[in-house]
């Protein structure tokens, strides 16, 4: 399964990463994983095979994804992700199952309801 696991841990860790649980969990030193993040620091992680980065001068000022959702949902989907691995919003929200995965559009679904 190809999954988003969203981190609430502090940066580096960024807003959660896409993992392929098919796939190595390293490639040499780095985690075979693509971190996502969104803000005005837009740089690299070298702990990562690759970075996304959403830059928004909003979302920073604010201190949420908010404002991309919508491009980081598409962006997720063109992944190839079918499920977010949500730890806190399992308990908010139905849907999830128990080990706090829901579906992509069931976690867009709510996300999108923020931002609506």
């Amino acid at each position: 399964m190809k999954y988003f696991s969203i981190d609430y841990r502090s940066p580096p860790s960024g807003m959660g990463q896409i993992i392929d649980n098919q796939q190595p969990k390293m490639i040499g030193d780095k985690y075979n994983f693509i971190l996502v993040d969104y803000g005005t620091d837009d740089c690299d992680s070298p702990y990562y095979i690759e970075t996304k980065f959403f830059h928004s001068e909003q979302a920073e000022q604010e201190g949420w994804a908010g404002p991309v959702y919508p491009e980081i949902i598409q962006y997720l989907r063109d992944q190839g992700v079918t499920h977010v691995n949500d730890g806190e919003l399992k308990y908010e929200y139905d849907g999830a199952n128990d080990k706090g995965f829901f579906t992509i559009d069931r976690w867009a679904e709510i996300m999108l309801g923020f931002t609506g």
